[in-house]
């Protein structure tokens, strides 16, 4: 799997700008017609105002020395048409711009978030919740101002040679002189661009890590308040946040040098113009509204320059976005199906796992799991045990291909789970975790979430295997009380009976049951027990459990420790035979009594 990296100042080279450029521009071409059409729009716009000046010089020298009132009055009303113009032509390209950036926006978004369902695990273990959350917020909205960096670049460019045009028109001598005062004002600004994209590139990251810090402080709030850690909490965030304000002022302060030098080469450009317009006056190479037309197109050359030279500080700050939305976009999934998968639409339930090694990290010196042999009959119901971080999560993880196997084969049904389509493939397996994880939205959709179209009668049914239906009618809105997030107005039991009916309402052809109920009470555990066996009733079931008092009645007990297996059987053949099982099975026995010893 490709891993994630942030842009480093390399990757923001001319060269790298170049490749992001590549890669951000099929995303715009899906709306090239509306961008082309906002572009011309914006030169319209321009081209008209262009005419301003040339009847400020027909005003000027044919005007007011004869004073012509009809040709004033002509002007006047042509004026007024160009304003007009001016006005429709740049609410059309501005309504244009907004709404493609928009659309792109959006298309981005949902583009990203697609990709991310399809990374594997590895992915969010070595990358922060906080910080994806960062790039979907504020990273893709920088392609934003990246469209409009684009569009006006095209406008303004466009703007440079037309006014030039007609400095050159005017009097060529003149405009000539202009001209060569333009490199300074772009090395003004390219000196400062690189400044700022730097010190940009650093704030984008530090805001990912405080997103990320507020996500997980958040998130653990609960944890928070028993510690009593709120002011230790507000002091770490502080610590995070001291390093942006830093970095923000010295961006703002770089900003302030920019424009300040730029304001000075504008005064000398301003200065040049009317020490060069007063000669040329004086010996009648131009009139005065010759002149006067000429000092206001000088004027408005320097707009689009000085707006072209600060597009290069925009565009380096929607490129730090856009590199970072496309390095993600580029994460290769590490879990890929085969040209033609397998798609189960049913599956028995036989799973062999074929001498399979896995490691978690290439580089590991001993595989987490290693030489595993396991053969599971449908309808079969297999407990996992051994000490913890023994491998007997990574078993199950295997097993819902969340990664791939270093070594070996793992086979449902005889086909290797590699060649099979994944999405048919899950939709075969359930699933209840230790700590299930349930959503914001009410019951109903909780429940329904393992199958999106059941019908109410079907949800209710689940509810009523699960030992749901008992505590939700006493709820004011019954079905449809919002839970909060996950689940924060339930107990700890309720949430695992709601999880089992998710499962019950999905009916899989195979169960994964991890540490279902480790960590509820004795009644709570009763009611979710009674669940269960409601649930594994016909389905091949593999349940991993810490408590052996709770998989006694396992068809088969598989004892894993370091990775590998070491004892198989049923509960009365492993407690006649010295070992792993029996040495548990025995301290736990104590551990209940309150034998510590």
């Amino acid at each position: 799997m490709m891993k994630y990296t942030p842009p480093s100042e390399k990757e923001q080279s001319a060269g790298h700008k170049r490749e992001t450029f590549a890669k951000v521009i099929p995303i715009f071409l899906q709306y090239k017609w509306m961008l082309i059409a906002a572009t011309t729009t914006y030169i319209l716009f321009n081209m008209i105002g262009l005419v301003m000046p040339w009847m400020l010089k027909i005003a000027i020298d044919r005007i007011l020395p004869n004073a012509d009132y009809l040709l004033f009055w002509i002007l006047c009303g042509l004026m007024a048409i160009v304003y007009l113009a001016r006005f429709l032509l740049r609410y059309i390209a501005m309504y244009m711009i907004d709404y493609t950036g928009v659309r792109i926006v959006v298309d981005v978004r949902q583009k990203v978030f697609k990709h991310l369902q399809s990374l594997s695990l590895r992915f969010y273990q070595e990358y922060r919740t906080g910080k994806l959350i960062s790039n979907m917020i504020s990273d893709v909205a920088l392609l934003n101002m990246l469209i409009r960096t684009v569009t006006q670049f095209g406008e303004q460019f466009f703007q440079l040679v037309l006014i030039s045009a007609l400095l050159f028109f005017i009097n060529w001598q003149m405009a000539l002189v202009i001209l060569l005062t333009m490199p300074l004002h772009f090395l003004n600004f390219r000196y400062f661009q690189k400044v700022v994209r730097k010190d940009f590139m650093h704030v984008q990251e530090k805001t990912s890590e405080i997103s990320a810090s507020l996500s997980e402080t958040l998130s653990g709030v609960k944890i928070v308040k028993s510690f009593a850690r709120e002011h230790g909490e507000s002091l770490r965030f502080f610590k995070t946040l001291r390093p942006i304000v830093e970095l923000q002022m010295k961006v703002t302060v770089d900003g302030i040098l920019q424009v300040s030098c730029s304001d000075i080469l504008t005064v000398f450009t301003y200065l040049i113009t009317i020490g060069f317009g007063i000669r040329y006056v004086q010996d009648g190479s131009v009139t005065i509204g010759e002149f006067v037309a000429f000092y206001s197109y000088v004027a408005m050359l320097l707009q689009p320059i000085n707006i072209i030279s600060s597009l290069s500080l925009t565009l380096s700050q929607g490129l730090v976005g856009a590199s970072r939305i496309v390095n993600i976009l580029n994460t290769i999934p590490e879990i890929k199906e085969v040209e033609h998968p397998v798609q189960p639409q049913s599956l028995k339930g036989k799973i062999e796992f074929d001498n399979v090694t896995f490691t978690y990290k290439k580089d590991a010196a001993v595989p987490t799991i290693s030489n595993f042999t396991l053969d599971v009959s449908p309808g079969e119901k297999v407990a996992l045990v051994g000490p913890s971080g023994s491998g007997k999560s990574t078993v199950t993880n295997l097993l819902l291909r969340f990664y791939d196997v270093t070594g070996g084969a793992i086979r449902v049904d005889g086909v290797d789970v590699r060649r099979m389509g994944l999405e048919a493939y899950r939709k075969q397996i359930g699933v209840v975790l230790q700590e299930p994880f349930l959503f914001s939205g009410t019951i109903r959709e909780n429940i329904a979430y393992a199958k999106p179209d059941a019908t109410m009668e079907e949800i209710m049914h689940a509810a009523e295997l699960a030992n749901v239906a008992e505590f939700v009618h006493g709820m004011p809105n019954g079905y449809d009380t919002i839970l909060g997030e996950n689940g924060a107005t339930l107990s700890g039991g309720q949430k695992q009976r709601l999880a089992i009916a998710r499962a019950v309402l999905k009916n899989p052809s195979i169960l994964i049951l991890d540490e279902a109920t480790s960590a509820l009470d004795t009644l709570s555990e009763a009611l979710v027990q009674q669940a269960l066996d409601r649930l594994m009733e016909g389905k091949t079931t593999i349940i991993i459990a810490h408590r052996l008092s709770t998989v006694q009645n396992a068809d088969k007990i598989i004892v894993i420790d370091a990775g590998k297996m070491v004892q198989k059987g049923t509960h009365e053949q492993l407690m006649a035979q010295e070992g792993v099982y029996k040495d548990l099975y025995e301290k736990q026995k104590k551990m209940a009594k309150g034998d510590l010893s």
